[in-house]
C-alpha cells in the first residue's frame, strides 16, 4: 500500500498556531523515531522493544530556539475514519482509528494517537473527518513518570480475519496480524530534524 505524504505536519502547526512562534522543523531525539531503541527520556537507557511509532514533542524555530509542542496542544486526525478503541496508556489515553483503506491482503489501515486527553464524549463508533481534532496532548506531570508530555503516532495495517478482538497496545505487538509502518515519511514531509 502506498501512502502519500500528507499535510498532517502543516495541520498540526496550523491548529496550534506554531507559526506565530516561528516554527521551522520538528525536533527528534534518538529513539523518538520509528524503530528506535533509545529511551529518549532517560539518558543511556534503551526501550524493551523497538519504537512502534513517532514521538512528536518539540520543534525548532527559525531563530534557533527549541520549544515544546506542549500540554494541551490540539491533535488532528490524519485521515477520515472511525474511532474503534480508546484505551488508557501511561501518560493519558490512546485513540485507535480505523480507515477505509485496505492493502492487497485485506489488512485495514489504522492510526493510533497516544498520550492524549480525548475530546469530551469521543467514543468508539464515532466517525471522524480528516483533520478534525480528537483531543489534546495530556499533561504527563499528573503521572509518576520521567517521560515528558508528547504526542505518539502509530500507523498500522491490521488483519481483518483472525485479527485482535480488542485493539490496545498489546494487540499491536502481534506481528502475525499487524504490520507497523514508519509514520515519519507520511506525516512530516520534510519538516523533521535531528539525528536519524
Amino acid at each position: 500500500m502506498t501512502l502519500p505524504c500528507l499535510s498532517f505536519s502543516e495541520r498540526l502547526v496550523r491548529v496550534n498556531n506554531l507559526d506565530a512562534a516561528g516554527f521551522a522543523a520538528w525536533d527528534f531525539l534518538p529513539g523518538m523515531r520509528f524503530g528506535g531503541r533509545a529511551a529518549w527520556w532517560r539518558e543511556g537507557a534503551e526501550r524493551e522493544l523497538p519504537h512502534e511509532g513517532l514521538d512528536i514533542g518539540w520543534f525548532h524555530t527559525r531563530d534557533g530556539r527549541r520549544l515544546p509542542l506542549g500540554v494541551g496542544a490540539r491533535v488532528p486526525v490524519i485521515w477520515q475514519g472511525v474511532v474503534v478503541a480508546i484505551t488508557p496508556d501511561f501518560l493519558g489515553r490512546s485513540v485507535f482509528v480505523a480507515h477505509d483503506r485496505l492493502d492487497a491482503e485485506g489488512r485495514r489501515l489504522h492510526t493510533v494517537y497516544g498520550h492524549i486527553d480525548p475530546r469530551p464524549r469521543l467514543a468508539p463508533g464515532d466517525p471522524l473527518r480528516e483533520g478534525s481534532a480528537i483531543g489534546v496532548i495530556a499533561d504527563a506531570s499528573r503521572r509518576k513518570t520521567a517521560v515528558p508530555s508528547h504526542l505518539h503516532v502509530t500507523i498500522a495495517l491490521i488483519a481483518r480475519e483472525g485479527g485482535p478482538t480488542r485493539l490496545d497496545w498489546n494487540a499491536l505487538r502481534d506481528r502475525s496480524r499487524v504490520i507497523l509502518l514508519d509514520p515519519e515519511p507520511i506525516l512530516c514531509c520534510g519538516h523533521a530534524s535531528g539525528p536519524r
